[in-house]
């Protein structure tokens, strides 16, 4: 285990935060070894506890809040590492729901920083944010003896950090696959199957979205053979799932379950849950009861998945959709809660996503787009300018505007309908501060 620094080593919350955001964003490839190294310096607190790991393009974090509430539900005491975060960087590291208390947090990256310094001064270099987090997530789940850690991958899952989870009891979970992050997962979407595919475990249990691609089903079925792994395969149309202004329906199995997360696609992502949970109540001796699997599916929230506000007496719908996927999805939602209607979109992105395919998703719904910038991006933004040329060819009235909370103003103001800002969880975050500013006002 790593020694101890000195407990006056972080003041506060605050110089915590600052320093993991001057931790890496990315660094040179390793693969798995240095978080390998940095965890295995930690007595492998990711070993320690039973887990659920989730990957997948789409829906990871939604399958999470739904399976992390059916557990609670049934009173266990369970941890999910959730990304990314919308308000505060508590919210990544949670148990029961509850995100991480400030003192908890100081004191787990105090355990862990003596180990992230030596490894900064290795050949491997110093581990990345999200490797670190992994380690706070990891440590603090350990800490506090939770009964299951359900863990989200961050790209990917063949190397992805969290793939040093090496206990055969670890169930895998992996929902929708479509292109994304092209430049580490590969142009095809079999190539990027591979990768989920990577967090399947050897002689464990798997399971998965049966997917509408052969390359994609193969490339699973390729994976779960070779690791010598069971799976259970959960159709697409199993579920059947309504979606009105009242709220999101799941009929599966002869019941109605009430959701607490809105969208068709949900209906996929609360089965997937379910489904896990079944397994882990049959294979751990507890059971499921019906009761609890209600009031897990009802009660489940996820900040920035169509989370919904009222500003000025109008509606402000917040979702972090950043792929052409997750964008079908948020329109799908959209119209099935606002039918012929149209929204004011607030929207930014990062550099490395496809304008084109979220211009193309939402254009039917879109009466204008105000066009602003990422705060703080970890990556080069998309310029404002080359999203409004991308939504003016789509036929679209766009507005730039340089400060995301003037941009949710002047949104507010154009509007006819609901104003819907999405493109980038870090804009969430910034419009959620302006969103409390508006109200006070």
């Amino acid at each position: 285990m790593c020694s101890s620094m000195p407990r006056t080593a972080f003041a506060d919350l605050d110089h915590v935060t600052e320093y993991l955001y001057a931790l890496p964003r990315g660094g040179k490839s390793v693969g798995l070894a240095r978080a390998t190294a940095l965890f295995r310096a930690l007595d492998n607190p990711q070993d320690q506890v039973r887990t659920i790991h989730i990957a997948g393009t789409a829906g990871k974090g939604s399958i999470s809040a739904f399976l992390s509430s059916i557990l609670t539900a049934h009173g266990l005491r369970v941890g999910a590492h959730m990304s990314p975060h919308v308000r505060s960087i508590l919210e990544r590291f949670q148990i029961n729901g509850q995100p991480i208390s400030d003192a908890a947090f100081v004191e787990a990256v105090t355990s862990i920083a003596p180990s992230v310094a030596r490894l900064g001064r290795s050949t491997m270099g110093t581990p990345t944010f999200f490797e670190v987090a992994n380690a706070i997530a990891f440590h603090h789940f350990s800490s506090m003896s939770v009964d299951y850690s359900v863990i989200e991958t961050g790209i990917g899952g063949l190397r992805d950090a969290t793939n040093t989870i090496s206990r055969t009891d670890k169930l895998a979970v992996i929902g929708r696959i479509g292109l994304d992050h092209t430049d580490l997962l590969g142009d095809t979407v079999a190539q990027v199957a591979h990768h989920k595919a990577g967090i399947l475990p050897v002689g464990g249990h798997g399971i998965f979205l049966r997917p509408h691609q052969s390359s994609v089903h193969t490339a699973l079925l390729d994976a779960a053979r070779t690791r010598r792994c069971t799976f259970t395969e959960v159709g697409n149309h199993d579920a059947v799932t309504t979606v009105t202004p009242e709220g999101t329906v799941l009929h599966l199995d002869g019941a109605d379950y009430p959701l607490g997360l809105p969208g068709h696609h949900q209906g996929n992502n609360a089965m997937l849950a379910l489904r896990a949970a079944e397994h882990l109540s049959a294979r751990d001796g507890w059971d499921l009861v019906p009761d609890a699997v209600h009031r897990g599916l009802s009660s489940a929230s996820l900040p920035g998945r169509f989370q919904r506000h009222v500003v000025r007496g109008r509606e402000v719908i917040l979702d972090g959709a950043h792929n052409h996927i997750k964008f079908a999805a948020l329109v799908d939602t959209f119209r099935a809660v606002h039918p012929e209607q149209r929204a004011t979109w607030v929207l930014a992105m990062k550099g490395d996503k496809d304008p084109q395919g979220a211009i193309a998703a939402i254009t039917p719904v879109a009466e204008h787009v105000v066009v602003t910038r990422i705060p703080e991006a970890d990556t080069d933004p998309l310029a404002a300018w080359q999203l409004a040329e991308v939504a003016r060819t789509a036929g679209l009235p766009v507005t730039s505007v340089d400060d995301p909370r003037e941009a949710l103003d002047i949104a507010l103001e154009m509007s006819h309908g609901p104003v819907v800002v999405s493109g980038s969880f870090l804009l969430l975050s910034a419009i959620e501060d302006g969103i409390d500013a508006l109200v006070r006002g």
